[in-house]
C-alpha cells in the first residue's frame, strides 16, 4: 500500500518553504510520493492569481523533486479538503493518505468542513514552521503573503523562492 502525501495550497506564489515541506513529508512523513495540488479557489473566497499561473510556478518549483507529482484534481472540486480526499480515495483505492500542513493545520482540522470525517480519512503530517513553532527542525519563516509584499514593493526575494520561480516571476512582471 503506497502512502501518498497530499500537499494542497494556494501556492501564490510557491516558495522555498513549500519545497522544504514536500521534502519533509517524503523523508520525515515516510511518504512514497507527494502530490502537490494547487487550489483552484480558496474556500474562504480569498483572491488568488490565475490558476494557470500558479500551476506553472508550481511546475517550476517542484520540478527537481522526482517524488513529487503536480496534480490538477483541485481544479474541478469545491476547494474543501474533505471533498478532495474522498474523490482521491474513490479513484485510488488502496492508498494511505497523509495530509501535509503546518502544526496549525493539525490543531485546526476539527474546525474544517467535515473535519471529524476528514481526520478518519487521513493522517496529518504537521510540518513545524519558523515563526510559529520553536522546534529546532522548523522550516524557514517564509509565507506567500510575505513574498507578494516584497515583490510588490520591488524588494529582493532572494533566498525565498526557487530560482526558476523567481526568474519566471521577474520575466513576466508578476506580483508587481
Amino acid at each position: 500500500m503506497a502512502t501518498i502525501a497530499l500537499f494542497g495550497g494556494s501556492f501564490d506564489p510557491p516558495h522555498l518553504g513549500h519545497v522544504y515541506a514536500a521534502l519533509h513529508a517524503r523523508v520525515v512523513g515516510l511518504a512514497d510520493a507527494v502530490w502537490v495540488l494547487p487550489a483552484a479557489r480558496h474556500p474562504y473566497a480569498k483572491d488568488l492569481r490565475p490558476w494557470e499561473q500558479r500551476w506553472e510556478l508550481c511546475r517550476l518549483a517542484f520540478s527537481d523533486l522526482p517524488f513529487v507529482e503536480l496534480r490538477d484534481d483541485e481544479r474541478h472540486l469545491s476547494g474543501y479538503t474533505v471533498d478532495l480526499v474522498e474523490a482521491l480515495a474513490r479513484a485510488h483505492p488502496g492508498h494511505a493518505w497523509l495530509l501535509v500542513g503546518g502544526t496549525d493545520t493539525a490543531v485546526d482540522l476539527p474546525n474544517w468542513k467535515r473535519g471529524a470525517e476528514l481526520a478518519r480519512l487521513v493522517r496529518v503530517h504537521a510540518v513545524p514552521r519558523g515563526g510559529l513553532d520553536s522546534h529546532p527542525g522548523a522550516l524557514p519563516a517564509i509565507s506567500s503573503s510575505l513574498v507578494r509584499r516584497l515583490l510588490a514593493a520591488g524588494d529582493d526575494v532572494g533566498g525565498l523562492l526557487p530560482s526558476r520561480v523567481a526568474q519566471r516571476i521577474a520575466a513576466e512582471g508578476w506580483y508587481r
